[in-house]
């Protein structure tokens, strides 16, 4: 008698669509006061690649940024969002996962 390997079921999360777009951002750790600048590389309704920084993966931070186009679910406007850095390059740029946007009104 021959016994069977349970099969591995394995769910395929597909990524956001990302937007490539130079656009300006501003990010700090989240707690700080200083506001460092940088440009957007890529943007998805799920995050944003952005440098040059110096952050590490498990930094939380905060991005200023105004898409000019609605990206996903991510609405254009100037935002705020709360996130965390999930990946770094070794040549400085950062990715970074939303976990809250919220609109600036000026």
């Amino acid at each position: 008698m021959t016994t069977r390997k349970p099969r591995t079921i394995l769910t395929i999360i597909p990524r956001a669509a990302r937007v490539s777009m130079a656009i300006p951002i501003m990010f700090r750790r989240a707690g700080e006061e200083e506001w460092l600048s940088g440009k957007v590389v890529n943007l998805s309704e799920s995050g944003v690649l952005f440098g040059p920084t110096e952050l590490g993966p498990g930094t939380l931070v905060e991005v200023l940024l105004s898409p000019p186009i609605q990206v996903g679910a991510l609405p254009a406007g100037k935002q705020v969002c709360a996130a965390e850095v999930v990946r770094a390059t070794d040549i400085g740029a950062t990715a970074a996962r939303f976990d809250e946007c919220r609109f600036l009104l000026e």
